[in-house]
């Protein structure tokens, strides 16, 4: 079987950050609403590691393609200059089963990761938002700035990262205002992102004032936590997935497993949120929360622009 590869670079040709945005409306949309056919994902620990791997299946009812996303997360890479992340996408037709193209897995998690996150700061944050600070340093933290860039007007983004030499690398590569910050910069902050692997929160209640967006996509593990439990206990907080988020939404269950919050306090799924057509009126006076935990459907719909973009 000889299958067409798409690389990174053919996915960041195929996929600009707004429409990569407006696919996740479909994504969500298509979770809520019951046409989305996603299994929970396997987790496979690899312990010698301090790594796991998930295998990731997607369909969207009606649809032309299914896929299966096969990705390995070791968080000590980083630290030896390699990505955090590495996999690859099986696209498959629907209705033959035949597989018919391979998809770079990492470059359609970075972007539909950050897509994620756009589209949650589109409606959950201060229309007028102007700073932005943004936890981790790599392709990740990159797409999270790319994609709140494309729906904010903002005049300063800051990143926050273990290593100050590779936090500065990191800013140079945008063109835009992107600098190192530090933890007070949090108090004047209108969205926070952070994208990290974390099994702690990255800062305290104390440093968040009301009127603040914070996307969490870092926190996919039972473990994993990126915000501490007295924001999650006062922000209204959104889900990509409910279903999913009650197994691996660490910045949930840990508060939960206390018995310090409950599940019927999360305000429900970004997609039900956008299908209502409601809107956040009393920005000023409230905190919101999107917790991610990454759903397949997201690169099923990523893939499926790649697949269309491939044909042109």
């Amino acid at each position: 079987m000889d299958l067409p590869f798409f690389t990174a670079s053919d996915v960041k040709a195929a996929v600009s950050m707004p429409n990569a945005i407006n696919a996740m409306k479909e994504a969500f949309c298509s979770i809520s609403n019951g046409t989305a056919v996603v299994p929970h994902r396997i987790n496979m620990p690899l312990e010698e590691f301090g790594a796991h791997h998930l295998s990731m299946p997607a369909y969207i009812k009606g649809g032309k393609f299914l896929t299966v996303k096969l990705i390995n997360v070791h968080p000590g890479n980083p630290l030896n200059d390699l990505a955090l992340i590495n996999g690859v996408i099986l696209v498959m037709e629907a209705e033959s089963g035949k597989s018919v193209a391979l998809i770079d897995g990492s470059s359609v998690t970075a972007i539909r990761t950050g897509a994620a996150s756009g589209l949650a700061t589109h409606y959950l944050s201060k229309p007028n938002s102007k700073k932005a600070v943004v936890f981790g340093n790599g392709a990740q933290a990159k797409t999270q700035i790319e994609a709140i860039q494309s729906v904010r007007n903002l005049e300063e983004v800051l990143v926050i990262g273990r290593d100050p030499d590779k936090v500065k690398s990191f800013c140079e590569q945008f063109e835009t205002k992107v600098a190192p910050g530090q933890i007070d910069d949090l108090k004047k902050a209108d969205i926070i992102c952070t994208a990290t692997s974390s099994s702690e929160p990255l800062f305290d209640f104390a440093n968040i004032s009301k009127g603040t967006h914070i996307n969490a996509v870092g926190a996919h593990g039972q473990t994993k936590r990126e915000l501490p439990t007295e924001l999650i206990q006062s922000a209204k907080v959104y889900v990509d997935s409910l279903s999913s988020s009650q197994v691996e939404a660490g910045n949930l269950l840990i508060p939960i497993e206390r018995g310090e919050y409950e599940w019927n306090l999360v305000e429900g799924e970004i997609g039900s949120f956008i299908e209502s057509n409601t809107k956040i009126s009393d920005h000023e006076s409230n905190i919101t929360v999107f917790s991610s935990v990454g759903s397949a459907v997201q690169d099923l719909v990523i893939a499926v622009m790649v697949m269309e973009a491939g044909k042109e």
